[in-house]
């Protein structure tokens, strides 16, 4: 806390509630220092004394209103951002259809990745490159991929390219790794950061 002669600056005002207690302990002790009289044989050990007595609660008082402070804003220590869905590398990890879960291949190229505008997605299924549209709401809750789409034309052999992209409306759970897509007839699509 910057002090201006025994009053708080105008910049501590915000911090109402720690600063009237740690000025008025300040106070307190600045007044206790200066009734102690003074014999004339011990005054300069005395002043060293009331100096170093007048720096501990300094010390004292601004820790108490760091902690005071800190306590007020609310903050819990250090937080992460939330999770997003657009801008991220989405590497497909498994796909469940009709009810039977398929594990993508491990090194398999296969992904999605929403782009900022949310309206639009890249991507991969394994084998081509691939390219459409997917309407992300605004909550990032549902994505509604478009029934058409572009794509590389490489011929692939069937454990390399996987059922990407879907079609239709998806229920979208993102965690801090993980993207679970929900949708039509229980297809799940599980990708990973």
């Amino acid at each position: 806390m910057a002090l201006v002669g025994d009053r708080p600056t105008a910049c501590d005002a915000r911090e109402r509630g720690g600063a009237h207690l740690v000025y008025a302990t300040m106070a307190t002790l600045r007044s206790a220092v200066n009734v102690i009289p003074e014999p004339s044989s011990l005054a300069p050990r005395h002043k060293v004394m009331k100096r170093t007595l007048l720096l501990a609660s300094t010390a004292l008082a601004t820790a108490a209103l760091t902690t005071t402070s800190f306590a007020q804003s609310g903050n819990d220590g250090p937080r992460t951002a939330p999770p997003t869905l657009t801008r991220v590398k989405w590497h497909a990890h498994t796909i469940t259809v009709d009810g039977v879960t398929h594990l993508v291949p491990n090194g398999s190229r296969a992904g999605l990745m929403f782009n900022d505008d949310k309206r639009t997605f890249t991507g991969h299924d394994g084998c081509n490159t691939i390219w459409g549209k997917a309407r992300v709401d605004v909550d990032e809750s549902a994505i509604t991929f478009g029934s058409k789409y572009a794509s590389t034309l490489i011929a692939c052999y069937r454990p390399d390219q996987v059922d990407l992209p879907p079609t239709g409306t998806y229920e979208a759970r993102v965690t801090a790794r993980t993207l679970t897509l929900t949708g039509p007839d229980c297809h799940v699509i599980t990708l990973r950061r």
